[in-house]
Formats: C-alpha cells, structure tokens, sequence
C-alpha cells in the first residue's frame, strides 16, 4: 500500500491555537521560536536529560549556550518587562502560553526556567505596579547577561499548604521580621526552578507580629545577600536542566521597598493572582509536550508496518491515534478559553478572585490528565521503542509528571474547586 500523501498529515498548527487572539508579531515570534527548538534543541533532548548538574561544571556548557540564544539572542528575557519600563511586553495571557508551548515543546526543563522569572514580575505589577523595584530590575532584564528571578515558596515540612491561603500563612515558617528600613529573612526553601543559577530570589514569608492578611509577604532579595546558601542541584526523573535543590536563608536583609506589594492587602492579592497565573500558565507546557509527542508518534506509525500495511491503517491503532488527536484538541480548547477570560478581568473577574483560582486549578488538572493519556498511549503504541531512550517518547512521560504536580499538586487544586463550586469549609 503506498504511503498517505504527506498533504494528507496534519500538523502541531492543526488543533485549537486561537491565532485570531494572538497578535503578528507573537505569531512572527512563535516561529522563531519554533525553529530555534527544531535546530538547537531537539537535536540535543537526549544529551539534555543529562545535564541535569551542568550548574557544577567547571566548564561552559552548550545548556549556557541554550540560556544565552533564547532569553538574550531570542529576546525573550526583555519580554519579561512591561513596555512603560523598557521591555519589549509579553503580550496577553493567551499570546504568553503560544510562546511557552513553543519552548516546552523543545524541553520541559528549558521552558520551566525560560519562563521563571515572568511570575515574579507579575507579583510586582499585580494588583498594582511596584515602579521602585521595577526600575531596579529594569537594567537586569534589558541586559546582555542572562538574570532568572525564582520563587522561592515551598518549605521542607510543606508543599502545597504553604500557598494554600485558606490557612492563612500559618504552614509559611520562613520569618521576616521589619527592622527600621530592612526587612531580616530567616528560613528555608526548595525546589524552586532555576535556583541555582537565579540572580535574585522572591521570598513568600510569614511576617513576625503581624495576624492575616498582614502577615504574608512577598520579598526580592539578591541571590549573591550575605547569609544565603544553596545546595547542590537535585536528581530528578526529568526535566533536567532546571535545577531544583534548596536555599537557606540566616538573616538576610532587603529594603523594604524590596516587598513586591508596599500595602499588605495588595501583597496577599498579589500572591492569590500568582498562584492562579502560575497554575493557569503551567499547563501550557504540558501542552507542548502533548505537541511534541503528536509529532513523534505520527511519524512513527507512518513508517512503521503491521502485516504489510502502515500501523495507522489499522483500526485498533486508528482508534487510539483518535484519542490522541481528541485530548489534544480538548485539552488545548480548554486552556485557551480560560485564558482568554484571564484576559478580561473587568468580564470575568480578577486573578486574585476565588473563582479564579478554581478555574486555573482545574485547567491545569484537566490539561495535565489530559496530557498524561496522551503521552501514555503514545509510548504504548510505540511498545519498545516507546520505553527506550532512542524512542524520544520516555522523556516526555517523565516530564509530564512534574508538570501534574508543580504549582501546588493536583489535590490542593481539587480542594480549590470543591471550595468554590461546593462551598466547603473546613478542609
């Protein structure tokens, strides 16, 4: 039987992207995008997986090559920064998940870090922009240098609790206290993306003296302040070259204008607006993977032969190809619809809202449960070539898990939504 006609294969442009929402130039941008991954990353996914301490080599790696071309080469780090303040802007919530797919469909790792520092500038412009500390980091961020600012939220003895605002703070064990004009800092996180090589850090503390909602605040701090510490990068199953590990702080001073929000009530807005953004913009990259999986499991069944004929002209294979190409389409709709309303807060409501909250929960439980089938079935269907390293599907399986669980786990986020839909109280 000959081979379909290639006019016939459709593409990772073919599902639900809503190009009529993103603008020229991030569709000029996500091209660029795309043909950096094709030539400078995907040749590389397996040599990446295992980099995962290129922080600790002595010598420059291709992974700082990586850094340099997309965040400085690409531009993409001055998309970071508003345009009133020098950058370039990143566009609309649904134009910031196009570009995230584009690098996530590359490495999951190289988006996690590649997309850090985005979440610490919202907290500073969300509710209210904190021009002091913007201006601070304008030079940074328009700089030659690569500069990754990390969160650095969850604690040893919490994961998810820590930014679970119904306790009200009591599970954030890092202090800061205010002494005169500086804030003092004392604790402990980990896990962080790109922790090992951020410049600056954003501490969520716990106020000493202070009762909800005063008692929580979010604080920039230099990453090279006398009295932090890091550890050496975690082993993880994937999503190598963002390093994870853990950071201590022993009395480590800030401004006070360091705080992202200067009004108390503003920094737990912004902190719930975070927690939603993050939530709502991690599961973009779980997207791009599903993308990336698409490409390598059509192109496998096109070539590989079942008694005489392509795979795909099976039907049991037709039927599961079906269910691949459906949770794509699902979990890209569902996400660019929510998007969408994240960008009409005046129709919608505010990120910092309740309902909000649920919202971005359930798209990133959705998309990546979605995206776990997807994977799943596509490594099945490869049988031992999907279990094998030179398959190219086993990375993407391990990096879809992390991306089920970062952002608080997927059970805070079902705890979110029955909190809004059901109005539970009590857990």
């Amino acid at each position: 039987m000959a081979k379909t006609s290639t006019s016939q294969i459709r593409g990772i442009d073919d599902f639900l992207r809503p190009d009529h929402l993103i603008s020229d130039e991030i569709r000029m941008f996500c091209r660029t995008l795309r043909k950096f991954v094709d030539n400078e990353v995907l040749p590389r996914a397996e040599e990446i997986d295992d980099y995962w301490d290129w922080t600790e080599r002595k010598e420059q790696t291709f992974v700082h090559d990586l850094w340099k071309k997309l965040l400085i080469d690409l531009g993409l780090q001055k998309s970071f920064l508003p345009p009133e303040f020098g950058g370039s802007g990143g566009g609309s919530t649904v134009e910031i998940a196009a570009t995230i797919q584009e690098v996530a469909r590359g490495d999951y790792g190289l988006a996690s870090t590649g997309f850090i520092s985005p979440w610490s500038i919202a907290a500073i412009t969300i509710p209210k922009p904190n021009e002091v500390l913007l201006k601070k980091l304008a030079p940074f961020l328009l700089g030659d240098e690569v500069f990754i600012i990390t969160s650095a939220i969850t604690e040893p003895h919490a994961g998810g609790s820590v930014e679970d605002m119904k306790l009200k703070g009591a599970q954030i064990r890092t202090r800061a206290r205010l002494e005169g004009n500086e804030w003092v800092i004392n604790g402990h996180k980990l896990w962080p993306s790109g922790f090992r090589e951020a410049k600056w850090f954003r501490v969520l503390c716990s106020v000493e003296g202070e009762e909800f909602p005063k008692n929580i605040a979010q604080i920039l701090v230099p990453a090279d302040s006398p009295g932090i510490s890091t550890s050496k990068p975690y082993r993880k199953m994937g999503a190598s070259i963002d390093t994870n590990g853990d950071i201590w702080f022993e009395n480590v001073r800030a401004p006070k204008e360091n705080r992202a929000q200067q009004d108390p009530e503003d920094d737990l807005k912004s902190v719930l607006a975070n927690i939603t953004i993050g939530r709502l913009t991690s599961a973009a990259f779980p997207l791009g993977i599903m993308k990336r999986a698409f490409e390598i499991l059509r192109d496998y069944v096109d070539i590989r032969e079942i008694a005489g004929k392509p795979m795909k002209e099976h039907g049991a294979i037709a039927h599961e190809l079906g269910r691949v190409a459906q949770n794509i389409i699902a979990a890209e709709a569902f996400f660019y619809f929510a998007a969408a309303r994240m960008d009409r807060p005046d129709a919608y409501g505010f990120p910092w809202e309740a309902k909000s909250v649920a919202l971005a929960s359930a798209v990133q439980n959705v998309v990546g449960e979605l995206g776990w089938d997807t994977v799943s079935r596509s490594l099945e269907l490869m049988g031992s070539y999907g279990y094998s390293r030179e398959g190219r599907m086993e990375k993407l399986l391990r990096d879809l898990k992390i991306g089920q669980i970062v952002v608080g786990g997927p059970i805070l986020r079902l705890i979110e939504i029955a909190r809004y839909y059901f109005g539970t109280e009590t857990i």
